[in-house]
């Protein structure tokens, strides 16, 4: 019996985080043989998946000399040797289960087809299951009249959040869905003195922070719609001390939109954010899509209020009072507005209490191997 983990993406993301994480659990949890196929394009993904079968002896790597690229699901179509030959691999193999780690429906997606192909089950592990059109991605409405179908391939899926179940569900998935929450380190993050971390950082003690870390992209994740929120707001523009973190191809006109406005405000390069979301008072996310994003989440463990998009796991984790509108900067300002006029309230205890217990590091690590050798119709010991 054996478990086979496949990601073709040349990008090493968050997904991949959370996805070695989960094979690290399926390890420790089983003797189960277990074999990963990444891209050779995807040079961090194949060293992290080293470094583990050097501490676990059932793991082995093999990698493909290709990746997932725009176009995939045309290309899947366009290009049927592809799928013929990793479908003769996969038979020879003869694995249990194939999981596809998928960051979205395009991603990996010729490992389902060729597990259908050789008559091995299959199942999506994919975070993001939005259209292309709603990500904003070139020729997004085309490339999702050849997606669509892609949603009836699998035996099954997991997925990060009940939004993101209804929407696979929305896209024509009918196979069972299985939900495991993201995960974070909550020794790691969690509740300091704020004062302490702003002196550390080197940040304003007499000002509202207001803070988003990772990536820097206005196309996804929009730190441009802060910016507008706040300066459009003469109240939030003088109480506001604005804060980024990360970097990425927007980071100088960032900077470049923060002078224009005439704002205070900072942006600094990536680095343990645990620290920050304790100076922060407010993490925003206005992102276009999101799955369940680990900022969130660490924030909250860190009992930082997280004010977020109305959609995707911001809308399963947030009171409606700490969301707004997407794509909005008045909503966005609004927002702020109401958290600065309640006197910048923490987060509700129980809230934090969920997310350190249902979304930890352990309590995910468990979901997500409990889940797979259970598709896999594998035993497991719970060495974990």
């Amino acid at each position: 019996m054996s478990i086979l983990f496949y990601d073709d993406s040349p990008v090493f993301g968050g997904h991949e985080v959370m996805s070695l994480l989960g094979i690290e659990a399926v390890l420790c949890a089983s003797p189960v043989s277990v074999r990963v196929i990444s891209s050779s394009a995807n040079e961090k993904l194949r060293t992290k998946i080293a470094e583990l079968a050097c501490v676990h002896a059932h793991l082995t790597l093999e990698t493909v000399n290709y990746h997932s690229s725009r176009l995939e699901a045309l290309r899947n179509r366009l290009k049927p040797s592809r799928c013929k030959a990793l479908a003769a691999r996969f038979h020879e193999l003869d694995p249990s289960l194939v999981v596809a780690i998928q960051g979205n429906i395009e991603h990996s997606s010729l490992a389902l087809l060729a597990a259908r192909r050789a008559g091995i089950p299959s199942t999506s592990y994919i975070p993001v299951p939005h259209s292309n059109a709603e990500m904003g991605a070139r020729f997004g409405s085309m490339r999702d009249l050849f997606c669509s179908y892609l949603f009836g391939v699998p035996d099954s899926f997991i997925t990060i959040t009940d939004e993101m179940a209804r929407l696979l569900k929305k896209q024509g998935a009918v196979a069972p869905v299985h939900m495991v929450y993201n995960g974070v380190d909550t020794s790691r993050f969690q509740a300091s003195d704020p004062l302490a971390a702003r002196g550390k950082l080197a940040l304003p003690q007499d000002k509202t922070l207001v803070g988003m870390i990772g990536r820097i992209e206005f196309r996804q994740k929009q730190q441009h719609l802060l910016v507008q929120a706040v300066a459009e707001d003469p109240m939030l523009a003088g109480t506001c001390h604005l804060v980024f973190a990360g970097e990425g191809p927007d980071s100088e006109e960032l900077k470049s939109m923060i002078g224009r406005h005439h704002l205070s405000g900072t942006v600094l390069p990536w680095s343990d954010p645990a620290i920050l979301y304790t100076a922060l008072d407010a993490l925003v996310i206005p992102s276009r899509y999101e799955g369940l994003p680990l900022v969130m989440l660490e924030a909250l463990s860190c009992g930082t209020t997280v004010l977020g998009s109305d959609r995707d796991g911001m809308k399963d984790l947030l009171p409606p009072e700490w969301r707004f509108a997407p794509n909005d900067p008045a909503a966005i300002s609004n927002a702020l507005s109401s958290f600065i006029a309640c006197g910048k309230p923490d987060p509700q205890a129980a809230l934090v209490a969920k997310v350190r217990d249902s979304m930890s590091l352990e309590s995910f690590r468990k979901s997500f191997s409990d889940t797979v050798l259970k598709l896999a119709g594998a035993p497991h010991s719970h060495l974990q």
